[in-house]
């Protein structure tokens, strides 16, 4: 025998329980059912009040005489009190509960909808750089500041820049119509708010990938955060992996160093690089660009 409590309403309808008071259904139903009490017997029946004896007498009769005509109409359209017609179906109809996963251990309890993905938030673009500076370049190599690379084979002047940084410089080399492999440095100025190694290239990566980068799907991370030291220097390295569905290319992986420039620097040395995935050419061109990185 089945526990008194409210469950989940037979009918299916969701986040509606119904009181079975180990005999029948209650009438009334509710969402909470653990802040509402049982539904009192009155709650059961129309009318307020129980069925008398009288009640009973006269629902039977009714009943028979409803059996009667059922019974006169079969007669009447097959002739026969047995009938002809094929096998019987079988009876599912049951006074027990039916519902799916039903648990006779346990509590019902009310399970609330999930709440919404969309929290409601907007892109915004990324904060342009207040500050100011203009590096002279050498033949062979990209310079911002005292940060400095070498400009590997078949790359070539024409990077345009980045928002987050200043006194930026690059170079490209095209991978195919509309897509390039780039190589820049700048300076990210500390006025701008950056005072920290790892919390700047995260957020310069983030900036990267957004801006100056088709992104239509979910990235990959492939190094979250690591220290490196170039010419002495600490330094922290960040790198993505971008997953195009629109484009010629199946995605790039994006790196970026951020290089303390010692005692008496008001700014970050900045390194971006991209190439397309799982080309060996561009892989060993990005490395020794990377390699090559110096600060004078």
């Amino acid at each position: 025998m089945t526990a008194e409590g409210w469950y989940q309403d037979p009918d299916g309808s969701p986040g509606r329980f119904r009181y079975w008071d180990g005999n029948t259904w209650s009438t009334q139903t509710t969402a909470n059912p653990q802040n509402t009490p049982p539904p009192t017997p009155d709650d059961n029946q129309p009318g307020g009040g129980r069925f008398g004896e009288r009640g009973w007498i006269i629902a039977l009769a009714i009943l028979a005489l409803v059996t009667i005509l059922i019974v006169v109409l079969l007669i009447s359209a097959t002739g026969s009190m047995q009938g002809t017609g094929g096998k019987a179906t079988e009876d599912t109809n049951s006074s027990a509960p039916t519902v799916s996963a039903w648990d006779e251990t346990s509590t019902p309890t009310y399970t609330p909808p999930p709440l919404p993905t969309d929290t409601g938030g907007e892109w915004v673009d990324c904060p342009w750089s207040t500050g100011a500076g203009r590096t002279t370049q050498r033949e062979g190599r990209l310079s911002s500041g005292r940060l400095s690379v070498t400009i590997p084979p078949r790359y070539e002047m024409g990077f345009g820049g980045f928002v987050l940084a200043y006194d930026f410089h690059g170079v490209s080399r095209e991978v195919t119509f509309g897509i390039a492999s780039s190589i820049g440095v700048g300076r990210i100025s500390f006025a701008d708010g950056f005072n920290q190694l790892s919390t700047t290239a995260t957020q310069a990566m983030q900036c990267w990938s957004m801006t100056n980068h088709s992104l239509t799907t979910d990235h990959v991370v492939l190094i979250a955060g690591e220290q490196v030291t170039v010419s002495g220097q600490p330094g922290w390295h960040v790198r993505w992996e971008i997953f195009y569905e629109y484009e010629m290319i199946s995605g790039e992986i994006l790196d970026v160093i951020v290089v303390d420039m010692g005692q008496g620097a008001d700014y970050f040395g900045l390194f971006l690089s991209c190439r397309p995935t799982g080309d060996p050419d561009f892989e060993s061109s990005i490395a020794s660009a990377t390699a090559s990185l110096q600060v004078t």
